[in-house]
């Protein structure tokens, strides 16, 4: 039996724009909680896909419980979030951002009137963000576009690819000290939503399971209200969803493309697990590497790639992909995509 593709949603206006696509749509409850899903089929290409819908409600917590809860009832091979976020930087409304990765700003210290941030990190899959990023430049997604536009917002419909802001605060005006905090701490974020963070980071623990953060904007910082009048959100929940199922089609589902080799798997799996790089947790130098072989100037994907590769050519200090895959263990020795490393 073919595994589902999992949807997740905050926004019911989200979920309609999910099941837009659907055919053969059921209820399915979950047997204990009686949380409610959607069960569909999508036909990609010359196959049916079998696709659940879930939505989560608002803010981090309720995400990362639903998306828990979703996957292990469901099991699947592939998980998405989809939605809406407001925009900080360079984007419009209507405009896809590929999310490859989260900025989580809500936790930090307050110390003699000071907030001091410690910023929680996620990280959607490379590969399905690469693709995704393939997709956003090819004429299939182009001839999507047109049946997309609407006068009432900007002329075209963008897609870009980068780090979205997560938090439980909605970021209403320039002059807020949220907006002005972003701008300090989390210049590169292009959006702002609530369910990312609590998304990836339930998704951290099985880093083999393929997932993907994508949102639409349906507001900037100012005007919100008078853009939700127009029915943003409407347009951009249509916008990602497009996005979305355009993008199912171009998965490869043989099992020869999803067969990874260990250190491809390592990589996959110390992304998600340390997605701020060798100096996260200090996993890098617990496991005796040395942080001076490594370029830390670049992303954490970018850290670990680098990494790995160098512990392939017999480099790193002294460390090797056993001692590091022994040390990952002691942390997440319960964690099964890392028991099957050991």
């Amino acid at each position: 039996m073919n595994k589902p593709i999992l949807i997740l949603t905050a926004l019911e206006v989200e979920r309609l724009a999910i099941e837009h696509y659907l055919k053969n749509i059921e209820l399915i409850l979950h047997p204990i909680t009686g949380t409610d899903y959607t069960s569909g089929t999508y036909r990609c290409n010359d196959r049916i896909l079998d696709v659940i819908v879930a939505r989560t409600d608002q803010t981090n917590v309720n995400a990362a419980i639903e998306t828990e809860r979703a996957i292990a009832h469901f099991e699947p091979e592939y998980v998405f979030f989809a939605g809406v976020a407001g925009g900080l930087k360079d984007v419009e409304v209507g405009d896809i951002i590929i999310g490859r990765d989260v900025y989580g700003f809500e936790r930090g210290k307050t110390e003699d009137n000071v907030f001091k941030p410690r910023p929680q990190f996620g990280a959607s899959s490379y590969a399905l963000e690469r693709l995704a990023s393939q997709y956003a430049k090819s004429t299939a997604w182009n001839q999507r576009v047109e049946n997309l536009l609407n006068s009432d917002f900007a002329p075209v419909i963008r897609t870009f690819t980068g780090t979205i802001a997560s938090g439980e605060k909605v970021n209403a005006s320039i002059d807020s000290d949220l907006h002005k905090f972003l701008k300090q701490n989390a210049s590169h974020a292009l959006g702002i939503e609530m369910e990312g963070l609590g998304f990836l980071e339930v998704c951290r623990m099985r880093p083999l399971i393929k997932t993907l953060l994508l949102r639409s904007i349906s507001d900037l910082v100012d005007g919100k209200s008078d853009m939700d009048g127009k029915g943003s959100q409407f347009y951009a929940s249509a916008n990602v969803a497009a996005f979305l199922f355009g993008l199912l089609e171009q998965l490869d589902f043989s099992d020869t493309a999803t067969e990874l080799n260990r250190e491809q798997k390592l990589v996959e799996i110390m992304c998600k697990l340390y997605p701020a790089g060798l100096r996260d947790n200090q996993i890098w130098i617990a496991a005796g590497g040395d942080l001076s072989l490594v370029n830390l100037g670049q992303s954490g994907r970018g850290q670990w790639v680098e990494a790995i590769r160098t512990l392939k050519l017999g480099g790193g200090g002294n460390v090797n992909i056993d001692r590091l895959i022994e040390t990952v263990a002691d942390e997440y020795g319960n964690n099964k995509d890392v028991k099957e490393l050991l």
